[in-house]
């Protein structure tokens, strides 16, 4: 099994803490072996939560939603999402490709569990809220959709494969 690769000793200490906490606090999670993250599913979201390094001495922890996937980019839907930036207490927005994330980033080297949980829950409620909605007015898959269809076009591949 690969080793993490932490940065600085921070970071190491911060990537202890939160998968302590995840370990006490959540059902179900799964720890990345080869990048500081770890995922989970609430709702129709998946998060990823990333310990990155940040200066000599502190780390930042950043709580990603993969909220819609496959979506078509258009004016319409970059004026929804900014304003909703615009409204939203905590968090933003975000568009890489064809892909629509949720995120909200903080230090991490006086982490108390109540802030995690905070953040996770707010990004996770800000996702799976909007999710189905952008999906519904431009198209595209929550993130658990797609998860679940990448799954079906793999049993079918191998399916195929094995008839073959």
């Amino acid at each position: 099994m690969p080793q993490k690769q932490f940065h600085t000793e921070c970071q190491e200490e911060v990537y202890r803490q939160v998968k302590s906490y995840l370990d006490e606090l959540v059902d179900e999670h799964f720890d990345d072996a080869e990048h500081c993250d770890f995922y989970l599913k609430y709702g129709s979201t998946v998060l990823e939560i990333s310990i990155l390094p940040f200066q000599d001495d502190d780390a930042v922890i950043e709580i990603l939603a993969f909220c819609v996937q496959n979506v078509e980019p258009s004016f319409e839907l970059m004026q929804e999402l900014l304003r909703a930036n615009s409204e939203v207490p905590l968090g933003a927005f975000s568009v890489v490709g064809r892909d629509i994330f949720f995120s909200h980033a903080f230090l991490g080297r006086r982490l108390v569990g109540e802030q995690l949980i905070a953040s996770l829950e707010s990004v996770a409620t800000i996702s799976d809220e909007w999710d189905e909605k952008l999906v519904e007015r431009y198209g595209g898959q929550t993130a658990l959709d797609h998860i679940r269809s990448d799954a079906k076009r793999a049993r079918v591949a191998a399916r195929k494969a094995v008839e073959n």
